[in-house]
């Protein structure tokens, strides 16, 4: 199997543009979380310290993974130093609950028939 998983870290407010950008290109199948962290910069105003930013989780084939990492990157920049990041990993195994069976490559063809990145 040849599947990845982008994990994807940007600012609340470039969820709507990364959505669309994804939505645009045939990317249907995406996992949105809020999560709370510290990088480079803390919020000095709350006891922890930690920033709110919008997690975004994608598997994808293995032929693609870049495309849509670079979509996510073209369309969450904003100009601002450490404001996110994007990951791609391999995907060990992935099973679909429902069907009871071993996703494929096959069941991750985003970008046929969807305009360019």
């Amino acid at each position: 199997m040849k599947i990845k998983k982008i994990t994807a870290i940007i600012g609340d407010m470039q969820l709507d543009d990364v959505e669309h950008a994804l939505e645009q290109h045939g990317v249907t199948g995406f996992t949105v979380f809020t999560v709370r962290g510290r990088g480079k910069y803390s919020n000095l105003y709350t006891r922890d310290q930690l920033v709110s930013h919008t997690q975004i989780e994608i598997y994808t084939s293995s032929r693609h993974a870049d495309e849509i990492a670079q979509l996510i990157i073209k369309s969450a920049e904003i100009g601002a130093v450490s404001i996110g990041f994007v990951a791609v990993t391999d995907v060990e195994q992935l099973v679909w609950v429902h069907e009871q069976r071993e996703a494929s490559e096959d069941d991750f063809n985003f970008f046929e028939g969807k305009a360019e990145a």
